[in-house]
């Protein structure tokens, strides 16, 4: 668990409520003993997303989803295992211990340190350019929003951070992808001569860099840091931090660079990212959406900004949620943001916001290009090619609407079959005693203490026996565990996943009826233990006999053998 003490783990468990930690992030309704709400992990009308006061759980009967309040922060929010931690304690006023144990998360603590010393020299280098500023001035940006946005300077120096940074293990440098190294051998600075865009993670980390060539004929024109164990492109957005921080708007502007972010911000649009020299994925939409109402991608006008922006529509499908927006602006040919609002100024920018195209009509609009909808076989193309894209939809009133919509335009009636979750039914009642039995303490841990103390089930030789046992000891260190505690016990063991599927099985038993259903299990232990012993103690006898002690345990084996 990244090194970070167990009994922490439980202590942070035990002080926050998990529906206090998702109620600020969905709209929770009381539903009996539980909590229920659409799911944020995927389309829905009818709510399936339910929050186990009791168990501090949480589960979709829909998509999934479970876990605890450590698992839905690094779900929702994307954090990591260290860092969901940390959120949850500072939210109970508690301390992380730093013991000097965490091999996991002091590596990415030191990969952050470097990676801030590094923004802090180019931060530096910027300060003292003439040359870096007077781009930065030219480009229309000023001194204030360069600083809020970090710009920095590498020199145009082969070794300029090495030596700035002479007492940094140069492997953690390569692997905070700050170096690079050539066929020969030689390690180097991998940013030279280029204005530093830092890139920072929701809680304001700098966990990589982009660098824009200014010298002459210097390629690429835009060179980004490489995957490293901070940085992973596909996830991050560039100033997104910076939006959630500085804008209240329910609406987020998704562009392709860094300019036209810092462009936009001055002009007074502070709700903005970008994209990392990457195509849109699909991590990326979820994140946006889970924060925002609406989603609207900003391309160049161009053919290859038509191409990125039908890209994003393709990606946005299999998560498109009802209650949400994406739309799409395209700028007249030859402007990106930058260049358009610094030359028409925020009301002209606004107004292109405004006619921003919805999925739909781009959908629409694209699929019945070249189709000629007054033949019969230009509209059963137009319902052929439309249907492969409907059908990518989560089910729901959006995709209804869209098929209602393709009928209309083809005049036909159309009835794309729905995508149906395969639910896998679990007949508790086939399940074996080992399994029902970690089922049974995992959802009422305090269960524990009606165990015999000398119940020695290890000896058994069945499937899941070594977890029950381990579940048995957690129980019995601490009889009032909670169930979300019991599975953070698991996590990173490869049954993390199975026994939390467990506690989403309804078993359908108060506590009284769990409790009858453990003592049988029980009673179906023990006879099997007997069994066990007897045999071993028949086995010997039919080797080298026993002695008088083997000989009375073996008869009183017999005589009080379970029926």
């Amino acid at each position: 668990m990244a090194g970070i003490p167990s009994e922490f783990i439980d202590q942070v468990l035990d002080r926050v409520d998990i529906v206090d930690v998702i109620s600020p992030r969905v709209t929770l309704k009381k539903a009996g003993k539980d909590y229920q709400a659409l799911c944020p992990f995927h389309t829905e009308n009818t709510p399936s997303f339910t929050v186990s006061q009791n168990k501090q759980f949480y589960h979709c009967f829909g998509c999934g989803q479970h876990g605890s309040a450590i698992g839905f922060l690094m779900e929702f929010e994307g954090m990591e295992f260290v860092d969901a931690i940390e959120t949850l304690a500072n939210s109970a006023g508690m301390e992380v211990p730093n013991q000097g144990t965490f091999q996991a998360s002091n590596k990415s603590k030191n990969l952050y340190e470097i990676t801030d010393k590094a923004n802090r020299y180019y931060a530096n280098n910027y300060n003292n350019s003439t040359f870096a500023k007077d781009y930065i001035t030219n480009r229309g940006i000023s001194p204030e929003t360069a600083q809020i946005f970090q710009i920095g300077f590498a020199e145009d120096k082969w070794d300029g951070l090495i030596k700035r940074l002479v007492n940094v293990n140069q492997n953690e440098l390569m692997t905070a992808g700050l170096l690079a190294q050539n066929d020969n051998g030689r390690i180097y600075d991998k940013f030279r001569g280029r204005v530093m865009f830092p890139i920072q993670d929701r809680r304001g980390r700098v966990i990589a860099f982009g660098g824009r060539a200014i010298l002459k004929d210097q390629k690429p024109k835009y060179l980004n840091s490489p995957e490293t164990p901070l940085f992973h492109k596909g996830k991050e957005l560039y100033a997104l931090n910076l939006a959630r921080k500085h804008s209240k708007s329910t609406s987020i502007i998704v562009v392709e660079g860094y300019m036209d972010v810092i462009a936009l911000y001055q002009a007074g649009f502070k709700n903005c990212c970008a994209t990392l020299g990457t195509a849109t994925s699909q991590h990326h939409i979820v994140t946006l959406l889970r924060s925002h109402e609406e989603v609207i991608f900003c391309f160049d006008g161009d053919k290859a900004g038509v191409e990125a922006a039908w890209k994003a529509l393709v990606t946005s499908l299999p998560v498109y949620r009802d209650d949400k927006n994406i739309r799409f602006l395209f700028l007249p040919d030859k402007h990106d943001p930058d260049t358009y609002v610094n030359e028409f100024g925020k009301d002209a920018f606004q107004n292109q916001l405004d006619n921003s195209t919805s999925l739909s009509d781009f959908l629409m609009k694209k699929l019945s290009q070249n189709i000629d909808l007054n033949a019969i076989d230009g509209r059963a193309k137009f319902i052929d090619k439309s249907s492969s894209y409907i059908k990518e939809l989560p089910k729901g009133q959006f995709r209804k609407l869209l098929t209602e919509e393709v009928s209309k335009i083809t005049k036909s009636s159309i009835n794309f079959t729905e995508k149906t979750p395969v639910t896998k039914i679990q007949n508790i009642d086939q399940w074996t005693p080992v399994r029902k039995a970690i089922a049974i303490l995992l959802n009422q841990p305090s269960l524990v203490i009606n165990l015999p103390n000398d119940l020695e089930i290890s000896h058994l030789k069945q499937n899941g026996i070594n977890i029950l046992t381990r579940i048995i000891d957690f129980c019995r260190l601490n009889p009032n565990i909670s169930t979300a505690a019991l599975i953070e016990k698991f996590r990173g063991h490869k049954t993390h996943s199975h026994l939390s599927s467990l506690v989403t099985v309804p078993l359908d038993l108060n506590e009284e009826q769990l409790l009858l259903e453990l003592k049988d299990i029980i009673k179906h232990f023990e006879k099997l233990l007997q069994k066990i012993k007897i045999g071993r103690l028949r086995d010997k006898k039919a080797v080298k006999g026993l002695n008088t002690q083997e000989k009375l345990e073996l008869v009183e084996l017999l005589t009080n053998q379970i029926k």
